[in-house]
């Protein structure tokens, strides 16, 4: 009886990896992750959103942490989904001005925040993760 709960645990153990993302997802996604580097100051809880470059209308955001780093997702059906599809996305800058508890927004020079003018872009999968360097004017 042991033995069963043992590998019980086992298989929930490597059910939950799989479902932390370190693997392909089963819908074609894969983990993408982003880093934010800016000297201005504090960019935490504002969003790096995505567009696939070939079809602009699939988009993708992470929510920037405290550390800088961004996990991506998406929106499908409904729900948020960890990860992208494979492609080549172009990034942009979001200003969060809901909730977050700032007075006022960071002062970030504005090509940052369109997709043409920002720069950035991420491959995905690409290897480690894409790093986002807001300078100033």
């Amino acid at each position: 009886m042991k033995r069963v709960g043992l590998v019980l645990a086992i298989l929930a153990a490597v059910a939950a990896i799989g479902v932390a993302g370190f693997s392909k997802g089963g819908d074609g996604s894969h983990p993408a992750s982003g880093r934010v580097a800016w000297a201005g100051g504090d960019l935490s809880g504002h969003i790096v959103e995505v567009a696939l470059a070939d079809d602009p209308t699939k988009r993708g955001f992470g929510t920037i942490g405290p550390d800088g780093g961004v996990q991506f997702a998406r929106l499908s059906e409904g729900k948020t989904l960890a990860g992208l599809p494979a492609g080549k996305y172009q990034a942009r800058l979001v200003l969060n001005d809901e909730g977050d508890g700032q007075t006022k927004k960071p002062k970030v020079p504005k090509r940052y925040l369109d997709f043409k003018t920002a720069g950035w872009s991420i491959e995905v999968p690409g290897p480690g993760e894409a790093t986002f360097t807001v300078q100033g004017k």
